[in-house]
């Protein structure tokens, strides 16, 4: 006697297939994925701010790195000259990790308004650059760019845990990565596209610095949002007294 196949799924199968459409996973990676992203966040007006300004940030911030070497060569700089730039960076930005590190613990410091600051004359400095021609200049420029954009990678998760608390620090940090990984592959190509159509690396430098200094400015005016958040905190408490 032939049988007929048992196309019946049993519970847990059946639990399996209905959490994830084409990708079926069990519940408890459904779960775990959940936790992990808290798409919540995209409605936070102080979240969206900061990740967007992460994003101008990251369009800049690897420019310099890729070619503050090149231009030196382009301005007729030798390469061994040229090439300890790129060390000067490294060494001021280490330093100042530890240094920005230590005064941002400290009670009488706005470590919102260190952070603003430090990527503002970050993208100043950057787009002044243009005009340093000189070898001590490029070091100059070089001690500048690297002690201020410590600032980006050793404060971003503490004024990201200042504006949105501990608690959502690891689904919000998570998020600001996607945005500045998309930044990253597209800011050093732009960068490098305008030195193939100009032939030089001021219109490279501009771009990289306006972005640089554009994401240090628009985070004064988080203040203004908390103010906002504030007021509507206080109606929506009257209405309901």
């Amino acid at each position: 006697m032939v049988r007929l196949p048992n196309t019946e799924k049993t519970p847990s199968e059946l639990e399996t297939a209905k959490v994830c459409g084409c990708a079926p996973c069990s519940r408890e990676t459904r779960d775990a994925m959940t936790s992990l992203m808290d798409w919540g966040l995209l409605t936070d007006g102080i979240f969206i701010l900061f990740a967007i300004s992460n994003f101008c940030t990251s369009i800049g911030f690897n420019a310099p790195y890729i070619f503050i070497v090149d231009r030196a060569r382009h301005l007729g700089i030798p390469d061994s000259q040229s090439s300890f730039l790129l060390a000067v960076v490294g060494i001021s930005n280490t330093v100042s990790r530890i240094f920005l590190g230590y005064i941002s613990d400290q009670a009488w410091v706005n470590r919102l308004y260190l952070y603003n600051a430090s990527l503002t004359l970050c993208g100043i400095g950057t787009c002044i650059s243009i005009w340093f021609n000189s070898y001590a200049l490029q070091i100059l420029y070089a001690v500048v760019f690297g002690s201020m954009s410590g600032a980006y990678v050793g404060l971003t998760s503490v004024v990201l845990v200042d504006l949105l608390g501990m608690e959502r620090l690891t689904n919000a940090f998570g998020l600001l990565l996607m945005f500045q990984g998309i930044a990253s592959v597209i800011g050093p190509p732009m960068c490098g596209a305008l030195f193939d159509v100009t032939d030089s690396y001021h219109y490279s430098f501009l771009l990289a610095g306006s972005m640089i200094a554009v994401s240090g400015v628009m985070l004064f005016f988080i203040p203004c949002i908390w103010r906002v958040q504030a007021r509507k905190l206080a109606k929506q408490a009257s209405l309901s007294a």
